[in-house]
């Protein structure tokens, strides 16, 4: 006689709940998944159907689980918040996106035009959410999200249910992540932020050469062509920066998976 294949143990249902809290972190916090555009009832669907294509490949059967009580509240908790770190080492990649783009309306004298963002509902700089835009089309099309999934599946591998450390590798290790935006920034916007200085350089030089000349009227009308025209003319090597960061992100998050071991 078959087995009956809704016959499930409590520690089934355990192993089930972890790895649900699992992929609720990292869709809750990871790029696109977490867009405000997306329903709520969309996204949990989403966690739910990830997490039943995902369990049946964890290996908990010689995993020691709580069954009740705190220390099943604990293992929730871990669970959660090992998806957080997760979603928020892919997240932090289009952080560094804005900023460079922030960097850039600073530098073009938009650092007080500011826009409503509709996937965070926040302000940002214009040319910020320009990037950002842009970035998001680019981890899409080299399937940065295939990525995310990946991650998902491979991080019951390097980090069984109920057995993540928090210990100083990890925050040593985020610090690395967080560290990372600022050089993420300063790679993507080095071009037009480069083009920008040179500018002001010249600018200055003129404004000490040639007093005459009112530099103020004259800078504002050419940092911003020239911001405008550095930023379409560097296009494609803002998307090549994109392409390896996205195909890096993996490695990234490996890393930060295997500090909770």
């Amino acid at each position: 006689m078959p087995t009956n294949p809704f016959d499930f143990s409590p520690k089934d249902v355990v192993a089930f709940v972890l790895v649900l809290m699992r992929a609720a972190g990292i869709f809750l916090t990871a790029p696109v998944f977490s867009s405000r555009n997306i329903p709520v009832t969309v996204k949990a669907s989403w966690i739910l159907l990830v997490a039943f294509l995902v369990f049946p490949v964890v290996d908990f059967r010689t995993l020691a689980l709580p069954s009740d009580g705190l220390p099943l509240g604990i293992a929730v908790v871990r669970e959660l918040l090992i998806g957080f770190s997760i979603g928020l080492g892919a997240t932090l990649i289009f952080t560094g996106i804005q900023l460079a783009g922030q960097i850039i309306d600073i530098q073009m004298g938009l650092g007080m035009v500011n826009i409503i963002d509709p996937m965070t509902s926040t302000q940002v700089s214009a040319m910020g959410q320009y990037y950002f835009m842009v970035a998001t089309l680019v981890f899409l099309a080299v399937n940065g999200h295939h990525v995310l999934l990946r991650g998902v599946v491979d991080s019951f591998t390097l980090v069984p249910l109920g057995q993540a450390h928090f210990s100083t590798a990890l925050g040593t290790e985020m610090m690395n992540l967080f560290s990372q935006v600022f050089f993420i920034a300063f790679r993507v916007g080095a071009p037009v932020i480069g083009a920008l200085f040179i500018t002001n350089m010249a600018l200055g030089v003129v404004a000490r050469t040639v007093p005459q000349m009112n530099v103020f009227i004259v800078g504002m009308p050419l940092n911003l062509a020239v911001g405008f025209l550095i930023t379409a003319v560097s296009m494609s090597f803002f998307t090549f920066i994109l392409e390896g960061l996205f195909k890096g992100m993996y490695r990234d998050l490996a890393l930060l998976l295997q500090a909770m071991r």
